[in-house]
């Protein structure tokens, strides 16, 4: 099989650059590229998570010995005076450090405690001059008058991962102390709504937390994009986002099992094309982001179009495959999630933006492997199936 693939391969790589491929022919070939590409992805899946499982199964360990867990930072009080806040309405973009916004936030005039506060947390190696900011900022701001935030805290999520991964409850923490002063000076705890992509997420759980601890309650909601799986997988849910975070905590899986966190973590999980290798991505994960990235991408989307993504509840990925969900039971994935909503839904995807299929979604789509290519090889010469 892989060797054949392999040939396959090869000879789709040839054909393509020497440009010398039929018209007639191309439809067929480009069935081959995807064919190779889902069927390499179904080898490598498997083999990628359990890779990751084993390469982080230790991390509070090793974090330890390399002296960047939690308890050694403590102790040596980490400086926090990098992190700054990128506050957006539709007329201005405005930067705070971050110690010094719980009192300029409350004083200026472009701020609206009236107003939903929507805060964006982004993940390892980004920051919010990159896509997913700016796409989320500017749906939010299309969709409504909001008050729109962006924790800039890429000085300590770049580069070292474990330390990365001990710098997330810090920051957190510094994140929900201004979350409080924030009710105090007049915001409604119920109008705060995190979302957190990746270590962001995290970051979200742990400043619900702090909030939480604060003020007694906690925060209207926290979505989580597909929250940091490797040294957050199998851990007490108070390291990592958990439902009891906020009021309600929705979360979409995108890479579950490699550089997404696979466990059900929210009051509800949505789990689109299986949770894990999306539609038009390479085949395999290691070193790319693009399924990781998808969940920001998805919800984007469901901001300015709220019916695009409906999931089914079903209690796994094989169940949702053989059509044995609750088919009464669906709810709408991304900014429209209701709160309330409890469960597991999953849902198929397009494969090129936009990504809604709407109610149409609730059906499972077989993605073509190599040998449907030689059906259709076998189908046109002969005309049989």
């Amino acid at each position: 099989m892989s060797r054949l693939l392999l040939i396959v391969a090869m000879w789709v790589s040839t054909a393509h650059a020497a440009t010398v491929v039929p018209v007639t022919m191309q439809p067929l070939l480009g069935k081959l590229r995807k064919g190779i590409t889902n069927d390499i992805a179904t080898i490598a899946e498997p083999i990628e998570k359990a890779l990751f499982a084993i390469g982080f199964s230790q991390c509070s360990e090793v974090k330890k010995l390399l002296g960047v867990d939690y308890a050694t930072f403590n102790r040596m009080d980490p400086d926090l005076n990098s992190l700054s806040l990128v506050f957006t309405t539709r007329s201005v973009d405005i930067k705070y450090k971050l110690r010094d916004a719980a009192r300029l936030i409350p004083q200026s005039e472009w701020f609206d405690p009236t107003k939903p506060l929507k805060i964006y947390l982004h993940g390892f190696f980004d920051d919010p001059s990159q896509d997913a900011f700016t796409k989320l900022s500017k749906a939010f701001l299309d969709a409504g008058d909001v008050n729109v935030l962006a924790l800039d805290a890429s000085s300590l999520l770049g580069w070292r991962y474990l330390r990365a991964t001990t710098m997330v409850q810090f920051i957190g923490e510094q994140l929900g102390k201004l979350l409080a002063s924030l009710v105090k000076a007049g915001l409604r705890r119920s109008n705060i709504h995190l979302i957190g992509h990746s270590l962001g997420s995290h970051i979200s759980g742990f400043a619900g937390k702090t909030f939480k601890t604060l003020i007694k309650h906690r925060v209207g909601r926290i979505t989580g994009l597909d929250p940091a799986g490797p040294c957050f997988s199998d851990v007490n849910v108070t390291l990592r986002l958990n439902k009891k975070d906020a009021r309600f905590v929705d979360v979409i899986h995108t890479d579950a099992g490699v550089y997404g966190i696979a466990e059900r973590v929210g009051h509800v999980d949505y789990f689109p094309n299986g949770g894990s290798k999306q539609p038009s991505c390479p085949p395999t994960h290691l070193l790319d982001s693009c399924s990781h990235s998808r969940a920001w991408l998805l919800f984007a989307e469901s901001v300015t179009n709220p019916d695009a993504f409906v999931g089914v509840a079903c209690p796994d990925w094989a169940a949702f495959q053989n059509q044995q969900c609750n088919y009464s039971d669906l709810s709408p994935m991304g900014l429209a999630s209701r709160p309330g909503t409890r469960g597991t839904y999953y849902l198929s995807t397009a494969e090129e933006s936009p990504y809604g299929l709407s109610e149409d979604g609730i059906r499972f789509v077989k993605s073509e492997g190599v040998f449907r290519f030689f059906t259709d090889i076998f189908s046109m010469f002969t005309g049989q199936r």
